[in-house]
């Protein structure tokens, strides 16, 4: 969420450690109370994502979106001593008929666990120092949240009749070892789904494609390959954000050139090495325009048009390594662009601003990806 709607909402700004403020939705409905909460999402619910939005969406060529959900938008599995938002659901069909009207496909995506499956993250829903989801109690919630969903979906095509699939988890900790138990939860997580299908007779071809976090998402301790999950129906979420740490594959890591940033994201080494594994379709499921720290000005548009279009095509069918798309992090922002930092993770603002084309399908230079080489250390 933008950062000036939340802080409207009655939410803290970031401080660096989110167990100190208000970051969350679980700490923002305890703040409130449960109706003023209720009122106050409501009111981001209904005019955050409204026609106009979807609108435009379609009027950019975007075909798909990717939406985040807390396991609390089936609120028969939120227990009496904890506090989130209600009625989301209700929104949640209403933007997925906007979408579906528009000619637009949905991912959901779990984005948010049971007793947060990461520390000290907001997007967990529920800021903790240490994760509450890793237990069969809780990963019995979520799959009880993903079958009603699941239901749901398949119960009211004239709201969500253009979901494709569910996302199973966004984004656990990075290292196996944390995480007890995710590839048991990644087993059970697909058979809620397809219990669900089965008990409504939903034929093989209507199916929801189950969708994990690729299998390098953990890169120590690996838990377990989802690509061996009998009757999976898989694809896989991939996740690349070169202003985090300068991002590696086997050749080499990335610098902070540009050259070096076109070339790491043309070749989409990670593709290759997913399908290996059975890890396709992979797709890009969040990016943005941000480079590794001291590469190019925010305000360059030259740099700025090439690294958004390396990152396209490397992801895309057209850049020829077998990607399945991707999904920009995040739709629209709305906070102060004085230092640039909101064009470079909004999508609205970067095409509204001339740092990504206003066709979702377009380059600004089609054979940015000619002629690259793997950068290297």
């Amino acid at each position: 969420m933008a950062v000036d709607e939340w802080l409207s909402m009655g939410g803290d700004n970031l401080c660096g450690d989110c167990t100190q403020c208000v970051n969350d939705e679980f700490h923002l409905t305890q703040r409130l109370g449960q109706n003023a909460s209720n009122t106050a999402f409501a009111k981001h619910w209904s005019t955050f994502i409204d026609q106009t939005e979807v609108d435009l969406m379609k009027s950019y060529g975007i075909n798909s979106v990717r939406i985040p959900l807390g396991f609390w938008i089936i609120e028969s599995t939120v227990y009496a001593n904890e506090t989130y938002p209600q009625g989301g659901l209700d929104y949640l069909r209403k933007g997925c008929a906007m979408l579906k009207n528009a000619g637009i496909s949905v991912l959901l995506d779990f984005h948010a666990a049971p007793g947060a499956q990461t520390a000290s993250n907001p997007f967990t829903g529920r800021c903790v120092s240490n994760p509450g989801f890793w237990t069969q109690s809780n990963f019995d919630r979520l799959n009880q949240a993903a079958t009603e969903l699941v239901t749901i979906v398949h119960n009211e095509p004239e709201n969500f009749g253009s979901v494709w699939g569910v996302e199973a988890l966004n984004e656990p900790p990075t290292n196996g070892a944390e995480t007890p138990g995710y590839y048991t939860y990644m087993t059970q997580f697909v058979a809620a789904v397809r219990n669900a299908e089965n008990s409504l007779n939903v034929s093989a071809s209507e199916r929801l494609a189950t969708t994990f976090m690729d299998v390098s998402w953990q890169w120590q301790n690996s838990a377990g390959n989802p690509a061996y999950i009998e009757n999976g129906g898989n694809a896989y979420d991939s996740h690349l954000y070169y202003s985090f740490g300068a991002p590696c594959d086997s050749i080499g890591c990335v610098s902070n050139t540009l050259a070096s940033h076109i070339s790491f994201a043309c070749s989409a080494s990670k593709l290759s090495s997913n399908a290996a594994v059975y890890n396709t379709p992979t797709f890009l499921g969040e990016w943005w325009l941000e480079p590794l720290s001291g590469t190019f000005d925010y305000f360059d548009q030259t740099s700025v048009r090439a690294f958004g279009d390396a990152q396209k095509k490397g992801y895309s069918p057209e850049g020829g390594n077998g990607g399945f798309g991707w999904f920009f992090w995040s739709w629209k922002m709305t906070n102060s662009d004085a230092d640039g930092s909101n064009h470079m993770r909004s999508y609205k603002d970067a095409v509204s601003q001339g740092y990504l084309p206003s066709n979702a399908s377009s380059y600004y230079n089609d054979a940015v990806c000619r002629a690259t080489a793997q950068p290297q250390c």
